[in-house]
């Protein structure tokens, strides 16, 4: 009796022009999908589609300028151009026509790493704490004013040393009835954010002061009680 030997099929192989061909087609593919997802990152809407803490800053930040509104908090805002974020979005001043949302929130890998773990975990307020001065810039390892002034917005403000020249800041509203940058207190060189607020009304912090009560505000700006109980009101401790 003998035994039938299996026939060997022989193995095709894959022409090497047409396994170049599909290599190349897969690398552009993946470098087409990081393009679009980086272009999609570099756009307000992205932290709002990961985060829904995001939401209510991405609305502010969209709201029409120049008229009544409502802020991050969902309180109601006389005028959206005391918030800066919605100011500052459509202007004239700059050689961009709109600022975005990662043009002042630079992206530095190590909080972008740092926010994903703790939304992966579920470890974050809603809604968040408010930050302001070195909290916006710890990452960058920059001066808290450099989030307000720098090379590319209040350049007009800076010293030689790269940093917020107080008497060019204290000259810029040298035309006001109350000039809000005179240092009154040299010691106490409050920070831009102390006032100026990205997503809810910018607020007088003068007003602090007894003798400055009945300052006039811009229009939609807020005294400091009125901030005092709105962060009250918001964050209220059960």
């Amino acid at each position: 009796m003998t035994e039938e030997k299996e026939e060997k099929r022989p193995r095709k192989r894959l022409d090497p022009k047409k396994k170049a061909t599909i290599l190349v087609a897969a690398l552009v593919i993946v470098a087409a999908g990081g393009l679009g997802f980086w272009k999609w990152h570099e756009t307000p809407g992205f932290c709002a589609a990961i985060c829904h803490n995001m939401d209510q800053y991405l609305a502010t930040y969209l709201e029409p300028q120049n008229a009544p509104g409502v802020d991050k908090y969902g309180n109601p805002v006389s005028n959206t151009n005391a918030m800066m974020s919605v100011l500052h979005r459509s202007n004239a001043t700059t050689g961009k026509s709109e600022i975005l949302c990662l043009d002042c929130h630079h992206a530095v890998i190590g909080e972008q790493v740092s926010e994903g773990m703790y939304w992966a975990t579920g470890n974050y307020l809603d809604p968040l704490d408010e930050r302001v001065g070195g909290h916006l810039t710890a990452w960058w390892k920059e001066d808290s004013t450099r989030f307000c002034a720098n090379e590319n917005c209040h350049a007009y403000l800076l010293g030689e040393d790269g940093l917020v020249d107080r008497s060019k800041l204290e000259q810029s509203t040298w035309m006001m009835e109350f000039n809000p940058h005179s240092q009154y207190h040299e010691a106490q060189q409050m920070e831009c954010t102390a006032c100026h607020k990205g997503h809810r009304a910018s607020v007088q912090n003068c007003t602090s002061c007894h003798e400055h009560e009945n300052i006039a505000l811009p229009d939609g700006w807020i005294t400091a009680t009125e901030s005092k109980e709105l962060m009250e009101k918001t964050f209220v401790v059960d």
